[in-house]
């Protein structure tokens, strides 16, 4: 009876937030409704300097943005069955053209050996969501920064403190610069900074963890669609670890 008293207190809350998203957004922003399907495939998923899941996986997209606000879902399933899988809900403001704020929940799907996860358990020590507050600063033009500032405001991020597993609130910060060369090539450098102790991340200090470039190039197939593929490498110096991924971007 507590569960289905917790589920619907949480329902009820996302039904509040939605109507006030719309109500404030979607009245006068209609005629501008867009709705994203992508389809990407990788060679695996390493997610800020964390390998997640070595194994090839398909990440299917679907976001839906109305004015300023987007909010969606994203997946990573791998193709081999009982690896790392995952489920994110996000919904992002942009507050200025080049700058947005947003809210993602993270959830380990993988399935166990007798069930999977329950994505209804919000125990502190038992679930498997994340929630991730995150900055986004996106530049363009002729001097193409981004930077991103990420905090774990709640779910799986725990620390050991007087014997109690209490709240570690996590963070990640990334500097990015990327630009298009002449031959129409995507290029971006970058480096993630995570500044405290985090058994989230692995780590028992401050420390660079994702340093790295990547490419993208568009292989036109008809007038009309481009195939992307993107090729990234990155450095964990804390785990002493390299990784190098493919990812083609079928829609």
């Amino acid at each position: 009876m507590h569960l289905i008293k917790s589920m619907m207190k949480r329902l009820f809350l996302v039904i509040c937030v939605y109507l006030f998203a719309y109500s404030v957004f979607a009245q006068e922003n209609e005629k501008n409704a867009e709705l994203n399907l992508s389809v990407d495939v990788a060679s695996g998923f390493v997610w800020r300097g964390v390998s997640l899941n070595s194994a090839p996986v398909v990440m299917p997209e679907i976001a839906l943005t109305v004015g300023k606000l987007t909010i969606g879902a994203w997946a990573s399933v791998p193709f081999t069955p009982g690896e790392y899988q995952e489920l994110d809900i996000f919904a992002s403001l942009q507050l200025t053209p080049s700058l947005s704020i947003g809210l993602a929940d993270y959830f380990d799907s993988t399935p166990g050996w007798w069930s999977s996860p329950s994505y209804f358990n919000y125990k502190k020590e038992e679930t498997s969501h994340t929630l991730d507050l995150l900055l986004i600063y996106d530049g363009e033009g002729s001097f193409p920064l981004k930077f991103t500032a990420s905090t774990i405001i709640a779910g799986a991020d725990l620390k050991t403190k007087d014997g109690e597993r209490k709240r570690n609130f996590s963070s990640y910060f990334e500097l990015g610069y990327g630009n298009t060369t002449r031959y129409g090539i995507d290029w971006e450098v970058f480096a993630g900074f995570v500044p405290m102790k985090s058994e989230y991340y692995g780590i028992d200090d401050a420390a660079f963890t994702n340093i790295g470039f990547g490419v993208t190039r568009y292989f036109e197939i008809t007038p009309t669609y481009s195939l992307p593929l993107s090729l990234r490498m990155s450095v964990n110096p804390a785990y002493e670890a390299v990784y190098f991924t493919a990812a083609i971007g079928l829609f």
